[in-house]
């Protein structure tokens, strides 16, 4: 299969990250991997984000800081996948941005909860329909 040829995922189904990569491109090991200056997909551990798929926590790293603040603003929708055990990873559908969280109060809460130590930010992501895109 070509990377970046046109790929359903079936919701619910599990996935390695070598099938995602075949399919979408980007790294393999980046939770935010990019194709072309673009996020081709989320790839979320339960470890790092306890509110996967509708929220993603995104450590202070500059690169991650700056990946995630590019998806948010491109406002396209990307296939989300949630680390459902050693090697698999179950497709969550698709999914972008509503909103980017980034007061300090409000990762406080989080890391509260239990998010990790160093979240500097988090992305609420809210589901799109996929399907076939309309005729023109």
């Amino acid at each position: 299969m070509e990377t970046g040829e046109v790929t359903r995922f079936e919701k619910g189904s599990v996935y390695s990250r070598e099938r995602i990569h075949e399919a979408l491109g980007g790294s393999r090991r980046s939770a935010l991997p990019t194709r072309g200056g673009q996020v081709v997909c989320a790839c979320l551990t339960p470890e790092r984000n306890p509110r996967a798929p509708p929220g993603m926590l995104v450590p202070g790293r500059d690169r991650a800081v700056r990946l995630a603040r590019a998806f948010a603003a491109s406002g396209r929708a990307v296939p989300v996948f949630v680390r459902a055990r050693a090697g698999g990873w179950e497709y969550a559908g698709e999914r972008r941005v509503r909103s980017l969280v980034e007061e300090p109060g409000a990762l406080l809460a989080l890391v509260a909860e239990g998010a990790p130590a160093d979240t500097s930010l988090a992305l609420l992501l809210e589901e799109v329909a996929s399907g076939p895109e309309p005729l023109g």
